[in-house]
């Protein structure tokens, strides 16, 4: 199972890509494992984004999955699938 992930702003700088391809062998992949495998290879992302008590806590994040706001998909349990592209924006500021 192949997932895109986007990232914007800040957060594509602190990974030092804009977008990553990530190959699972889990067909039931949900948003949280997604989560905590981004984390474990790019720790730095803690800043924005953790892990507490197996829910995921976002500092003015928005994580979209296939144009989407996650929340509306099952939040920290949202499935994933084949093909799915999560985009993760850093908070917005302006006016």
């Amino acid at each position: 199972m192949i997932v895109t992930v986007r990232f914007y702003g800040v957060l594509k700088d602190i990974v030092g890509r804009e977008v990553l391809t990530l190959e699972v062998n889990n067909s039931g992949l949900i948003l949280i494992d997604l989560i905590k495998e981004i984390l474990r290879n790019h720790p730095s992302l803690s800043e924005f984004i953790t892990i507490r008590d197996e829910r995921i806590e976002v500092k003015g994040l928005t994580i979209l999955i296939n144009g989407r706001h996650a929340m509306f998909l099952g939040g920290d349990n949202a499935m994933l699938n084949d093909g799915d592209v999560v985009d993760i924006l850093p908070p917005l500021h302006g006016g």
